[in-house]
């Protein structure tokens, strides 16, 4: 059957389970998504052989037609979830350690949020925040930015689950830039958390 790409908005009152419907599904499909490739992969090595006769590998992973899907896992999309606000998207990444998914996921926030270097936190202004993190980094003066690239790979920090809070916690454990720290994670992240105006405002 041929699959109709399109956008669906649904509306439900509060407490009816929206979020762990959206997280759960999304993550499955996201996993047999991986799985077709993982199939496909095993079946060009196999040479038409069957891994295991009682299952044949056409059955192992059907998540769109076959030309749909990408040859590479690094052509998995990723997942983004957008919200409100940033107490949303904490209750959503607190319903998803309720889960059995263990994805890797970031959480992007502002300066003003994930900041840590007490010189810049002192400043009035967002504007004077904004400033001076930019010069720091550019001057490379602030420890707390020189140390993201060494800790982005800590386990600790990759594996968790982190929202806003966690992540500066986990910045001040480590002495590392929370604020670059989820721009790193970003990278690797199998689904990101953002509020809304992250994906509308094109500043």
């Amino acid at each position: 059957s041929s699959i109709k790409k399109v956008n669906g908005i649904l509306e439900s009152p509060t407490g009816t389970g929206k979020t762990l419907c959206l997280l759960c599904s999304t993550l499955a499909w996201r996993e047999h998504f991986k799985d077709t490739i993982s199939a496909r992969k095993i079946a060009q090595r196999m040479n038409g052989v069957e891994l295991f006769p009682e299952r044949p590998m056409s059955s192992w992973g059907n998540a769109a037609t076959d030309a749909d899907i990408p040859t590479y896992y690094t052509d998995v999309p990723k997942i983004i979830y957008a919200s409100r606000t940033h107490s949303q998207l904490t209750q959503v990444i607190n319903e998803l350690k309720n889960t059995v998914y263990r994805p890797k996921i970031c959480v992007l926030g502002s300066r003003e949020q994930l900041c840590i270097n007490p010189e810049v936190k002192r400043q009035e202004s967002n504007h004077m925040q904004i400033y001076m993190c930019r010069m720091k980094v550019m001057a490379r003066a602030c420890h707390f930015y020189n140390n993201v690239e060494e800790k982005s790979t800590e386990k600790e920090l990759v594996d968790s689950i982190m929202d806003i809070e966690d992540l500066v916690k986990n910045g001040n454990k480590h002495r590392a830039c929370p604020y670059y720290l989820s721009r790193s994670l970003k990278q690797q992240a199998d689904i990101i958390f953002m509020p809304y105006n992250y994906l509308l405002d094109s500043k």
